[in-house]
């Protein structure tokens, strides 16, 4: 339900941030609020094992639930501006640079080590799944009702969460160390990470795929409304297809992925990811678009699920929410390729724009395939997570 929103809301914002401005920098800007949190992973990570996570869920859902309902009145009202929109991206946002912390620490806590890859996997798939529906939902409410109707479904879909999260029976793994400070518990986290080439090489790539990959996606629509020229709907299915893509891939990864795999899928389905990228800022075909992204969706899912699956694996359950809170951080960075895509926008046009960051993206992956020989060999993780334990 959630995956649901996150992409419903992020074509919404962007569309209707375009419709206000009509700037395609604003547009990035309000992707680079979104995910700037992020930064603050690691901090995250260590508050998390301290609390209950169960509860730092639960009002991480409360939150977005009133972000969606303050929006949706100034929509209704027609008081809606700007930086309303950009400051409901940076709170929800904010909630969302919990989840690699929190729910994810959870899902290695709650499953065995050779496990891990099918679990990550399976959640993958069902955020794929509600990413189809989000963004063709989004384009339908857009042409219709209008973007208030986005952001009702999300006051009703986060407000589920919050009870669905209260049912839950989690309880916090016990332990009878005392927990150091906050400020050496990070320095912990930073040498426990650095003794391993494949947690090492895993970041590297989040720092890539989100500097120059996810990047596009605040121009995305923007280049499917002046390239493509298509309607709102139209645009949403585009993002959809891309979700089709992403759900096929996780589910052949939940379905045929063994551990000695987890790191060639992650650096191959990120290249796969780039290189559609370029496609798509080269294609003035709708329907040739279409089959480009339902193929750069499957790139992504293999990013998108080994990224957690080959941290919860090489790391021990002592140090997993300081290692997860590490890839929030990595992910934070990226949000500063928003706005470098965003001013390219202005000075050149979206499309190119688009096409320069993913040629750059391609360049630094080529990089990492030199830089990290560990992630495309398949004893690699195996041997990091023995070093590391």
């Amino acid at each position: 339900m959630t995956g649901t929103m996150m992409w419903l809301e992020m074509l919404v914002v962007a569309l209707v941030t375009l419709e206000l401005t009509d700037s395609p920098f604003l547009v990035s800007v309000t992707f680079f609020l979104r995910f700037i949190p992020m930064l603050f992973g690691f901090g995250i990570g260590v508050i998390a094992e301290r609390l209950n996570r169960k509860y730092l869920m639960t009002v991480g859902l409360a939150v977005q639930a009133a972000t969606s309902a303050v929006l949706a009145a100034l929509i209704i009202s027609d008081q809606i501006e700007y930086w309303h929109l950009a400051l409901g991206s940076f709170l929800i946002g904010a909630v969302m640079a919990s989840e690699f912390p929190v729910r994810r620490t959870m899902i290695g806590e709650v499953v065995s080590r050779s496990s891990v890859g099918r679990a990550v996997s399976l959640e993958q798939t069902t955020n794929s799944l509600f990413r189809i529906l989000g963004p063709f939902i989004g384009g339908v409410f857009l042409a219709t009702i209008g973007a208030q109707g986005g952001f009702l479904l999300g006051v009703i879909l986060y407000s589920i969460g919050v009870l669905i999260a209260l049912s839950m029976k989690y309880s916090r793994p016990t332990t009878t160390e005392a927990p150091a400070g906050p400020k050496t518990q990070i320095i912990e986290g930073v040498r426990y990470i650095r003794k391993s080439q494949v947690m090492i090489g895993t970041l590297g790539v989040t720092l890539i795929l989100n500097v120059f990959g996810f990047s596009y996606m605040s121009q995305q629509p923007v280049v499917a409304k002046q390239v493509l020229q298509v309607s709102d709907v139209l645009i949403g299915i585009l993002q959809s297809v891309e979700g089709a893509g992403a759900f096929i891939g996780a589910t052949l990864i939940v379905i045929f992925a063994k551990p000695h795999h987890y790191t060639r899928i992650y650096m191959w389905g990120s290249l796969l990811f780039i290189v559609a990228i370029v496609l798509f800022s080269q294609s003035t075909n709708y329907w040739l678009t279409l089959i480009i992204l339902f193929f750069g969706g499957m790139g992504m899912s293999g990013f998108a699920t080994m990224q957690s699956a080959i941290m919860i694996y090489v790391s021990s359950p002592k140090m997993r929410g300081r290692v997860l809170g590490s890839v929030a951080v990595f992910i934070g960075i990226g949000p500063f390729g928003q706005l470098g895509i965003g001013a390219l926008a202005n000075i050149l046009d979206p499309a190119t724009a688009v096409l320069i960051t993913a040629l750059t993206g391609i360049v630094f992956m080529f990089i990492a395939f030199v830089l990290y020989p560990a992630m495309n060999k398949p004893s690699s993780l195996e041997t990091d997570a023995e070093a590391a334990r």
